[in-house]
């Protein structure tokens, strides 16, 4: 074990490398560009409180309060005063006190706003920092714990694509953009991005103007440089609209899907244990896909997908895949499931044994709606 592991308690190891999320985008059937329809703000009228599992009024939650589930369900929070306009294409993070949302898009185009929502009280503040990074969809997110920061990379706005990096350290209250020496990767968004045990921002895939890629990257958050990875390994094919998620229990990335120059949707699985990719054989699984938020959950060993865009449209499908043995199985929990949507996100609190959802796109148009969905313990 490296001075670095040795920094990151298992605690925080679970928080760190599976809670981060990435941001995706919206996109034509083939191709990893924009959309033409229009933007309509969704909100829907019915909204349920959630104090904890089933129930569905009363004040909002408090994760100190609330009881371990013991059945699988999907409960939508009532958000009370000030929060994020509608938004798809956002990323989400969380330290475990607080989930912070930044940028994304929505009805008035690319956003950098920044939005903290306080897990024991359910409130959303809008943090008004100064110097943010440019506005933007499709960037990756990831919070270091070890260093109390939220890192995004990426990204696009328009037609301009983004290759930089900003932290955001929610103790000063203040943005800053990281000079990094040396090579980095290309300009992109839609890419792959999990947080890794070392300390490591690792970035995989992606698209521009240019094309699709299928490097993978990874970005030491203490020494602050970039190292290209697995430079002549085989690679799963170039593409985009894709997420990852770091399994600590097998030590290896995965990402899942996504878009390529010859498929508009994609339902292969890849590991990559730092070295080499290898894709992982399975039976039954999630339609292809792109447009998912996918998480990982360290106390089960499981990766959770949830919804995405599909070749017979949006979907809000829950599927678990148990890593030990490589099998995805499809879930249906209690409570109204949130409507199908693609372009949202989501984060995974391990101590409160929920996933939190946020917004996307539905039939309707942008959603501003925050699910919670309560994971038991297997038996």
């Amino acid at each position: 074990m490296n001075d670095s592991d040795q920094r990151i308690t298992r605690r925080r190891l679970l928080r760190s490398a599976v809670v981060g999320g990435s941001g995706l985008l919206a996109a034509y059937l083939v191709g990893c560009g924009g959309d033409e329809e229009p933007r309509v703000n969704a909100t829907p009228a019915v909204t349920p409180t959630l104090a904890g599992p089933g129930v569905t009024g009363g004040s909002t939650p408090a994760l100190t309060a609330s009881p371990i589930p013991t059945t699988l369900r999907w409960d939508r929070l009532d958000i009370a005063g000030a929060a994020p306009p509608p938004r798809r294409d956002h990323s989400l993070v969380t330290d475990g006190t607080s989930i912070f949302l930044f940028g994304g898009r929505g009805a008035s185009g690319e956003l950098n706003d920044l939005w903290t929502y306080d897990l024991a009280s359910g409130v959303w503040t809008e943090i008004n920092s100064p110097n943010p990074p440019s506005a933007r969809f499709g960037h990756n997110a990831v919070y270091s714990e070890v260093d109390s920061r939220m890192v995004i990379f990426g990204g696009q706005a328009g037609s301009q694509f983004f290759g930089d990096t900003w932290a955001f350290t929610p103790d000063a209250d203040s943005w800053a953009e990281s000079e990094i020496p040396g090579d980095s990767p290309a300009a992109r968004y839609g890419a792959a991005a999990t947080h890794d045990p070392s300390g490591r921002l690792i970035v995989s895939h992606g698209f521009t103007s240019s094309g699709r890629f299928d490097d993978t990257w990874a970005l030491a958050l203490f020494t602050s440089n970039w190292t290209e990875l697995a430079r002549k390994a085989e690679r799963p094919v170039e593409r985009c609209l894709v997420r990852g998620v770091w399994d600590s229990g097998a030590n290896r990335f995965l990402i899942f899907g996504g878009q390529s120059n010859q498929a508009p949707f994609l339902g292969d699985l890849w590991s990559f244990d730092g070295a080499s990719w290898t894709e992982i054989d399975f039976g039954d699984g999630p339609a292809p896909r792109t447009l998912y938020s996918m998480v990982y959950d360290g106390g089960s060993t499981r990766v959770m997908l949830f919804g995405g865009a599909t070749a017979d449209g949006a979907t809000n499908d829950l599927w678990f895949l148990d890593t030990q043995e490589n099998e995805w199985s499809q879930q249906s929990p209690e409570g109204d499931a949130p409507s199908p949507r693609s372009g949202h996100d989501s984060i995974w609190l391990p101590e409160a044994r929920s996933l939190f959802v946020f917004g996307g796109r539905g039939e309707a148009g942008d959603l501003d709606e925050m699910w919670r969905l309560f994971v038991p313990f297997d038996e």
